[in-house]
């Protein structure tokens, strides 16, 4: 693991010089844009709505029978109000003077139908076993599906202000069902998609629970700068080194079709696209990868037209900015050099920016890791960062 310290101006010389490396990498220009403010609640975020009993098969070694499946109220976009399912486990045996700790889990991308959420179907085997370890480090568990995976609506793939707010939402759901029982200290963590959903939660986090108390948060394999990337696609998107990128395209693009129907999203795709984007809406992530492993799609086969339009690019910017600035508890971020599914050029310039502006963040720069297995691989790091900042 390594901080970041240096000079005012050796930090401007290593920015530019990791900024560069990314261009080099990705083929495309990152730049900083203003972080979007979130809309105010139509009804109370985080309220407790429903609860049931986690099915036996998926709950985790180490978890108390008390855990539960909880519905509540959060965002399903950045704009508009609604609901979404989750998981609380909790450690078994008693909980210490002043309740278990609580780590808010974003999960990495699953799918984003119904039959998708990790509180129907279980998490996969690298999650569980993460999973495990928290609670065999005596902290509860607050896992969210996300707005749209097991609730009403297609999920808002890569909208990070719904995301974030569900995995702060759903703390304060858990507070509610158990009370005493859980602290009021949290952190949360997030994986791929997931880790980008940690740094919209970080970002809101204590603003938007002012009740609880946010002590830091856990990004690992993170995507970022998808608003600069996401509007380049269309008919001439170039091939590009990353695995399943025609597979996350799709998600987005489902999301956008039925949460931002105003865009009319499908004027820019072919009709390959369109089948595909709606194959998308009803397929989790394994058997989706599979159909395009056997039936292979380039990014540019999706599009008859870009999607570089003044309305798409001022969604896209609200949607997937993640912010820079203005954290108030450190940040922990995790990446992998050889990550294929995310490159991590991005973290670098990611990396860059936020300490340009003074944020309090630690990076642990993995290698021969593999983008799921870097969330288990980090976990001695992210235990200890963990306890530094719970205590």
């Amino acid at each position: 693991m390594s901080m970041f310290t240096g000079s005012p101006r050796g930090t401007r010389l290593w920015r530019r010089s990791v900024l560069a490396v990314a261009v080099c990498v990705s083929g495309i220009v990152l730049t900083a844009a203003p972080a979007a403010a979130l809309p105010d609640d139509i009804h109370p975020a985080g309220a407790l709505l429903a609860e049931q009993a986690v099915t036996a098969a998926f709950l985790p070694v180490g978890a108390a029978d008390t855990s539960a499946v909880i519905r509540y109220s959060t965002l399903r976009t950045a704009t508009e109000a609604g609901e979404s399912t989750g998981s609380v486990f909790l450690p078994q045996g008693a909980p210490p003077a002043g309740g278990w700790p609580v780590v808010s889990y974003a999960h990495g991308n699953v799918g984003i139908d119904d039959e998708c959420a990790p509180s129907i179907t279980g998490s996969s085997d690298v999650e569980r076993e993460f999973i495990e370890q928290w609670l065999a480090a005596g902290y509860a568990i607050a896992a969210t599906d996300y707005a749209g995976i097991g609730t009403e609506g297609v999920n808002a793939y890569t909208d990070g202000p719904a995301a974030g707010a569900n995995a702060v939402d759903i703390v304060r759901a858990a507070h509610q069902l158990y009370g005493d029982q859980l602290s009021d200290r949290w952190i949360v963590t997030g994986l791929s998609q997931g880790g980008h959903a940690t740094y919209f939660a970080a970002h809101q986090a204590t603003t938007r629970t002012p009740e609880l108390d946010f002590r830091g948060a856990i990004a690992v394999a993170a995507p970022t700068h998808l608003d600069q990337i996401f509007p380049l696609a269309g008919p001439n998107f170039p091939a590009v080194p990353v695995a399943g990128i025609a597979h996350y395209v799709l998600y987005t693009l489902a999301g956008l079709d039925e949460g931002r129907p105003e865009l009319d999203i499908r004027q820019h795709l072919t009709p390959t696209g369109i089948d595909l984007m709606e194959k998308a809406k009803a397929t989790c992530s394994n058997d989706l990868n599979e159909y395009l492993r056997t039936h292979p799609v380039t990014v540019a086969e999706l599009f008859t037209a870009p999607l570089d339009t003044p309305d798409l690019r001022g969604v896209l910017d609200q949607m997937q900015h993640v912010p820079t600035d203005g954290f108030d508890r450190p940040i922990r971020v995790v990446h992998s050099l050889t990550d294929t599914k995310v490159p991590i050029p991005l973290t670098w310039a990611q990396l860059a920016e936020m300490h340009s502006s003074a944020v309090d963040v630690e990076y642990q720069e993995l290698s021969a890791t593999d983008h799921a297995h870097s969330l288990t691989a980090s976990m001695p790091g992210s235990l200890n960062f963990a306890a530094r900042v719970l205590r």
